[in-house]
């Protein structure tokens, strides 16, 4: 952890997965550790391998160790995830095609868009609309992955981890804070309804987060875009956002069972 803590807006997704194992929150994770501190890579059950700062020869051989393991796709920085499929490939593993990211951090009071509206965190009583908004945010960005039981949904959504940006009594948009580390949060499941985009409202709701994580006593807020939408890209530089490096997911083809 040391190691990768060094670049934490890199690495949250891993950091946040280690800091559970470390609090016994989490089990039955894979991890290797491929060469010096934070040349490593994890994978939780039914997740992607995240790859960290991996070299191609690095890539090669844990794409070695993990042939015969079931696993959805891998996440990595810059070419890390590229290299490794060349290297699965070559053994005959399928991929689809990658999903181009970018990672980014704020570090600094956030610039609101000027939306009209206030935020709220939800509550018991918006579950079936967070869960929604979940599934229709699923649906948009991470069409590869398995979308939750409606009924897991709905218990996330009632622990009032998300927040709403609200207009005339009514939400009209949706973020969340989905991992911490030790200074750092991640913020994701980003949401607008269409009919109600490109109005501020996601910017908005996702400079109070920031603000919110400010007041909890980290210094930045991370973030992943795809860099396929270049409309969430310049939303999040308005607000202050700042590239820290490319990343890739690229999801495996799954075997029909």
């Amino acid at each position: 952890m040391p190691g990768l803590e060094r670049d934490e807006a890199r690495h949250t997704m891993m950091l946040a997965v280690l800091g559970a194992i470390a609090d016994g929150n989490a089990s039955d994770v894979a991890t290797w550790s491929l060469g010096l501190p934070g040349q490593c890579a994890i994978m939780a059950p039914g997740k992607p391998i995240l790859l960290a700062d991996l070299e191609d020869a690095q890539c090669r051989a844990l794409a070695e160790e993990t042939l015969h393991m079931d696993y959805p796709g891998v996440v990595g920085p810059d070419r890390t995830a590229h290299w490794f499929v060349r290297h699965a490939s070559e053994r005959n593993v399928q991929f689809l095609e990658p999903m181009p990211q970018r990672i980014h951090c704020l570090a600094a009071k956030p610039n609101y868009p000027g939306a009209p509206g206030h935020a709220r965190l939800t509550a018991a009583a918006d579950a079936k609309l967070v869960a929604d908004w979940i599934t229709s945010y699923s649906g948009e960005a991470t069409p590869h992955d398995p979308v939750p039981s409606r009924e897991r949904l709905e218990s996330v959504a009632a622990q009032g981890r998300y927040m709403f940006w609200i207009v005339d009594d009514t939400p009209v948009s949706m973020a969340a804070i989905v991992r911490r580390t030790r200074n750092a949060v991640a913020i994701a499941v980003v949401y607008t309804p269409p009919p109600l985009r490109g109005r501020g409202y996601a910017g908005s709701v996702t400079a109070e987060l920031v603000e919110k994580a400010f007041a909890e006593g980290k210094t930045m807020a991370c973030l992943y875009t795809d860099l396929r939408n270049p409309f969430s890209n310049r939303c999040y530089a308005k607000i202050g956002f700042k590239p820290v490096c490319d990343a890739a997911h690229i999801p495996r083809v799954v075997a029909q069972r």
